[in-house]
């Protein structure tokens, strides 16, 4: 209640829609309409000279209905009706227009009395209910404008015995149009009230019980899913970096565990045995099938050292032999001579003197990439850098927390952290995991949190990038408008891969809480694509079968709890835009437990107002709704406000995949006029962040591949003829054939070009 009165509120409603909802009881009676004695005398009319003129909705149009006559005692009833829209004309037809409104016309909005009042508004009530007014007539144009009176000062018990209205909004009028006529406190609204039956306040009450059901079947299902890790349940689950991977169990002995379904045979190569494919096979374990492990003593343990690198060889139940890069690997590096990432020994031990960052009332956060923060021109800063230049003017500034995007090792650099090959290792363009783990330590003695930006709805979709045992078959394993590989939720394996990346950077480097990047995509199916954002219709649109991908709400349920257990007072934020409900509420309550979401309108309402507005037009509480994003927030979220992030400049656009075919370039072949085009083309496309492949004539007999300048040449041979027109079929049935190949290695292309008009009928072919 206002002002201790119970039943009554205040609203303020500058350029807003207000929506009451109230029972069919409260709208019967229709609008009674008066006229009081005083405006009637003021433009010298009797009743039975003014008439009534309503305004009403005629499918998309608002049209004005005949006019209608006063009764005798200046009444009208339209008992048809709850709110009423209308003019009043005079004898002549000449309208009499209401004071308070820029169109002259007046306007209820709720059944019950009303009366043009002597001052030419529109009154609540009926004329012996109004008090005495003085009246008002035609003015004349020289007249003197008002002298606006000084209010009286009251006391204390005077304002403590005052009236408060409701609604409180005086009506602006233009000296020049109204110069004689008094001002007077009126409320003004250009929106109704909005009314429905207690079929439709039923439906509501309905949502709200299905929202309750579907949260406590999210309860019972959690449950059931926690129930089939064991005892343990996903605290042990999440414990298990510490046995899969390469282990250092003592000075001569290592251990190595991978998940490696559907295979007939799996071997570890690497420096230390030479690359011998056999040399170190792994055995399958009998209890849980997929499991792979070996033991590796003697002089293969004392040449497996820090910084030697180590791969996967796999020999399938059908199809050829191949090589991958072990899932579960801590630190990687890029392998020139193939153009591949390969998995290196980097042993890790937890740290027992680790400083700790108190946790703030409120967290003011710095958003960062440490490989931009503090770049220098040609080339880029890393972890080491960006401890001792950064993280001391971040804290200097007021900020309690840094979150470290694009810290994950990522195939395309470009892609800021967005599709990592792996969720166990840091970038190694940025430096070392001995680096990163004395950023962290350096800014927990600055006082400073470390939260990380992880990607748990898909990796990146590249030969050296995780296998397809993570993700679902077909299509469905691809995101629709990124290309990711999406992870499968319904796998218990896949569970215990991505819960217990969470527990390795909090346990191991000492992380502070997270924000889980793209968290439409694991809630829905359509991956938040298509998903409406207005709450009611998200709300019908969540009551539909099949539109929840449950599986992933039951891991984010999982990886929030897991985050709380390890560290009560961590952080974990959702960048989620979809207003999803509960996406706060506690997982004890159906809720997926995130402390805070991440859907700033601040960044795009920012671009706006500098498009159309000058800077001295903006108004502070505009800018901190669009920062707070008030109007989308559930009820008891927190939102993460923002004048701009990393997604809306650097990822606003995804690198593309682009195949080029073509007979010539000038790094192979150039024989026309095609080659330079070719070559500056792929070359320009690849300086704006996107891969490319060319795929063009062999110079040596052989099919291979080579980059030049950081763009993928892909030189293919084919069979030649002395027939120049089934030479070049030849030719570009070949580039097209292995063009497939590749795509099964690194993923589908978005863009196939082919420069030559003979390559057509190839590409077009299904």
């Amino acid at each position: 209640g206002v002002e201790g009165r119970p039943n009554s509120i205040k609203l303020y409603m500058p350029a807003r829609t207000v929506q009451v909802l109230v029972k069919d009881s409260m709208v019967q009676g229709g609008v009674k309409l008066y006229v009081a004695e005083e405006f009637l005398a003021g433009h010298g009319l009797s009743p039975a000279d003014v008439s009534v003129q309503q305004q009403v909705w005629q499918g998309a149009e608002q049209v004005m209905l005949d006019p209608v006559p006063l009764g005798a005692d200046g009444c009208l009833h339209l008992k048809d009706t709850f709110e009423a829209t209308f003019r009043l004309l005079g004898s002549t037809g000449e309208e009499l227009a209401c004071v308070a409104s820029k169109d002259g016309l007046f306007r209820a909005y709720f059944p019950g009395e009303y009366t043009v009042s002597g001052s030419g508004f529109l009154a609540n009530g009926a004329p012996a209910d109004l008090p005495p007014t003085v009246p008002v007539g035609p003015c004349a144009v020289d007249a003197p404008p008002p002298v606006k009176a000084k209010p009286a000062k009251m006391t204390k018990s005077q304002e403590a015995a005052a009236p408060v209205p409701v609604v409180a909004a005086a009506a602006e009028q233009s000296e020049e149009a109204l110069p004689a006529r008094p001002r007077v406190d009126m409320a003004r609204a250009y929106s109704g009230l909005h009314f429905v039956s207690t079929e439709v306040l039923d439906a509501l009450d309905k949502a709200e019980a299905e929202e309750a059901e579907n949260a406590e079947a999210r309860v019972t299902h959690l449950a059931e899913a926690v129930a089939s890790f064991g005892s343990g349940g996903v605290q042990e689950i999440s414990e298990s970096y510490k046995a899969f991977g390469l282990q250092r169990v003592s000075q001569d002995c290592w251990t190595f565990c991978e998940w490696v379904p559907n295979a007939a045979a799996v071997f570890l190569a690497g420096d230390f045995n030479a690359w011998d494919t056999s040399a170190t096979p792994l055995a399958e374990s009998t209890e849980s099938a997929g499991l792979w492990s070996c033991t590796i003593r003697g002089a293969a343990c004392a040449r497996l050292t820090k910084g030697s690198k180590y791969k996967l060889f796999i020999r399938p139940m059908s199809g050829g032999d191949y090589w991958a890069v072990p899932a579960w690997s801590t630190c990687y590096t890029h392998t020139e001579g193939t153009g591949l990432l390969d998995a290196v020994c980097w042993p890790l031990e937890a740290p027992t003197d680790r400083s700790v960052a108190p946790a703030p009332a409120a967290e003011k956060i710095y958003e960062c990439h440490v490989g931009l923060a503090g770049a220098r021109e040609g080339g880029r800063s890393g972890f080491a850098e960006a401890a001792e230049a950064l993280l001391p003017r971040v804290a200097r500034n007021g900020y309690t927390s840094v979150l470290l995007i694009g810290a994950l090792e990522c195939k395309e650099y470009a892609s800021m952290g967005a599709q990592p090959i792996g969720l166990f290792a840091p970038a190694s363009r940025l430096g070392t995991p001995k680096d990163l783990a004395a950023f962290v330590q350096k800014a927990h003695s600055l006082g400073l949190r470390v939260l990380l930006s992880i990607a748990h709805d898909g990796a990146a979709c590249c030969e050296d990038g995780l296998p397809g045992q993570f993700f679902p078959e077909g299509e469905a394993g691809f995101h629709p408008a990124t290309g990711a590989r999406l992870f499968d939720y319904s796998k218990q394996e896949v569970l215990r891969y991505l819960l217990s990346s969470i527990n390795f950077w909090m346990t191991m480097y000492g992380i502070d809480g997270f924000r889980f990047q793209n968290v439409s995509s694991i809630i829905y199916e359509d991956h938040g694509m298509w998903v409406p954002t207005d709450p009611a219709e998200l709300d019908e649109y969540l009551t539909a079968d099949n539109k929840l991908n449950n599986a992933g709400v039951h891991y984010l349920m999982m990886a929030t709890s897991l985050v709380h257990d390890i560290k009560k007072d961590a952080t974990v934020i959702a960048d989620e835009i979809t207003n999803f409900p509960s996406l706060c509420a506690p997982v004890a309550d159906g809720g997926l437990g995130f402390d805070v979401r991440q859907a700033s309108a601040m960044p795009q309402h920012l671009r706006t107002l500098l498009r159309t507005r000058r800077d001295e037009e903006f108004g502070m509480a505009e800018l901190v709704e669009a920062a707070c994003r008030a109007k989308d927030a559930r009820a008891g979220e927190k939102v993460l406000g923002c004048s701009e992030a990393y997604e809306h400049c650097t990822v606003g656009r995804r690198p593309l995949k682009i195949a080029m075919l073509s007979w010539e370039t000038l790094h192979t072949i150039a024989a026309g006029g095609v080659a330079p085009h070719v070559t500056e083309l792929s070359a320009a496309l690849h300086d704006a962040g996107h891969e490319v492949h060319i795929f063009t004539r062999t110079v040596n007999g052989q099919t291979w591949e080579h980059p030049v300048w950081g763009v993928h040449y892909h030189e293919v041979a084919f069979q030649t003829s002395g027939d120049f027109v089934c030479e070049i079929e030849n030719m570009c049935s070949a580039f097209v054939g292995h063009l497939l190949h590749v795509e099964h290695s690194v993923g589908g292309f978005d863009i196939v070009h082919g420069h030559d008009w003979l390559l057509g009928p190839a590409v077009s072919q299904p």
